[in-house]
């Protein structure tokens, strides 16, 4: 059996916390599975709470503690995280690794790979107090990461979707993802939508932790950049009085890619689970061992292949059909919440807006627009129930949608995409300072087919925009 390291996640270190505070009876519970006698479990350690401490320097010093250890770890060794340890994990890959890659099953328990709501949360001056009394810092270059929509976060999980970095085919290291969908009832009562959110433990959403992700790159064709500033004022024009534009001539992009061509992800919905918490914490939880332990167990059990990686991503799918059976049944007072809601499916869509220069827009307005307008077909711009402008680089807002919704009668879970009608997705931006600049508006019409293949319950789909920037012939003029 190959050794395990385990890297737990953000605010897990403090000033006092023994590795059994922060791992449980996790180690015990794996020992036990796979037999003390053929078992080497490594406990990690890294300072979350440090506030000058970035993602990169965890990487980098899980490189030379790896290295430190390359005695006993140089068959390989598997991995499974908790939390913020996902991107420590993918980052020192994508930094560090060779191809293969020395992990052959990584486990992600609830990672963050596509941010937390608590990251925000995390920055503020309660949390600063909170902290001092702690003894700690608020570890806010690791939060800058965790913030939805994070730049370098997105270019992190981009890298894994370019030729010659997929992390099954190339690196060649099994991921499988697990996380629960229940809030702490004692939370249920703090003000705090990121704390209670609908599909999420209380700390990272269902559709934040799979890595089954979907990523479109949209980007200006060769023909747009012979275009007039006045063309694009005129089309923006057209845009301002409510006339639907077609930009297929100045931007282009595949909706057939949005996947490429990687490898389905295993991904489990574990029944009441949280993120943290001695009961129904998905690591420490002393309820949920029985779900949790077999799926953590399947997956560091399986050997490398497509036909076995591919029968494990079954079997997790059959692990979450049976935790929405259960959840079904579930039943709620007057006084309680919704139980069926916690469950209902959402998804995250990400877009990322940035000139040809690379530079962050700053200034857009995004419009989802359904048609026709009196339809008894749902509308995607009302399942939103949550957007977020990331602080840290303009051009950035996640978008949060209920895709799902329990049918009480038949206790069953409808998909709401798939009696959804058509979009118009327009994204228009403006530079404040200056007459002599303008963008390229985009207009994308948008079918319930096209709607389905880019938007899933449970899933992340980042929109990379690169819009036009074009300047007046006054920025620059060449005369005889």
């Amino acid at each position: 059996m190959l050794p395990i390291v385990l890297i737990h996640g953000y605010s897990s270190e403090g000033a006092d916390n023994t590795a059994e505070d922060i791992y449980g009876a996790l180690p015990v519970s794996l020992r036990k599975e796979f037999g003390a006698e053929t078992l080497d479990i490594n406990l990690s350690r890294w300072i979350s709470l440090s506030d000058g401490v970035a993602l990169d320097d965890v990487s980098f010093a899980m490189d030379r503690a790896l290295s430190a250890h390359a005695d006993t770890l140089t068959d390989g060794f598997h991995v499974i995280i908790h939390s913020t340890g996902a991107l420590v994990v993918r980052n020192w890959i994508k930094l560090f690794s060779s191809k293969p890659c020395p992990i052959q099953n990584l486990v992600h328990l609830a990672g963050t790979n596509f941010g937390s709501g608590l990251a925000h949360i995390g920055r503020g001056q309660m949390a600063r107090w909170a902290r001092f009394f702690q003894g700690t810092g608020r570890g806010i270059r690791v939060l800058d990461e965790l913030e939805f929509g994070a730049t370098k976060t997105i270019d992190l999980h981009r890298h894994f979707t370019e030729a010659g970095s997929d992390m099954y085919h190339d690196y060649q290291v099994q991921e499988f993802c697990i996380i629960g969908s229940q809030t702490l009832a004692p939370m249920r009562h703090i003000p705090i939508r990121y704390i209670k959110e609908d599909s999420s433990d209380n700390t990272v959403r269902t559709s934040a932790s799979n890595l089954n992700y979907n990523f479109l790159s949209v980007a200006p064709t060769d023909d747009a950049f012979t275009l007039s500033v006045d063309q694009l004022k005129s089309l923006i024009e057209m845009r301002q009085e409510d006339e639907i534009l077609d930009t297929s001539d100045i931007y282009q992009f595949d909706l057939s890619d949005i996947a490429s061509e990687r490898q389905t992800v295993p991904f489990a919905i574990a029944y009441e689970t949280a993120h943290f918490g001695d009961k129904i914490g998905i690591v420490t939880g002393s309820e949920n061992r029985q779900q949790i332990v077999p799926l953590v167990k399947r997956a560091i059990a399986t050997p490398y292949s497509e036909t076995n990686y591919a029968s494990v991503v079954v079997a997790f799918e059959v692990e979450r059909q049976k935790t929405f059976n259960r959840a079904a049944k579930l039943r709620s007072s007057a006084m309680e919440w919704n139980k069926q809601c916690q469950y209902e499916g959402h998804a995250q869509l990400i877009f990322r807006l940035r000139d040809q220069f690379g530079t962050p827009v700053s200034d857009f307005d995004i419009t989802i627009k359904s048609t026709p307008v009196n339809t008894s077909k749902n509308k995607l711009e009302q399942m939103i129930e949550d957007k977020h402008l990331n602080k840290k680089t303009k051009g950035i807002i996640t978008f949060y949608l209920r895709t799902q919704s329990f049918n009480k009668r038949s206790k069953k879970w409808t998909e709401l995409l798939d009696n959804v009608t058509t979009v118009h997705l327009e994204i228009t931006a403006h530079e404040d300072e200056s007459d002599d600049i303008a963008f390229a508006p985009l207009s994308i019409k948008l079918t319930p087919s096209k709607i389905q293949s880019l938007i899933q319950s449970f899933r992340t789909t980042i929109i990379d925009v690169t819009l036009l920037r074009l300047p007046t012939t006054k920025v620059f003029e060449l005369s005889k």
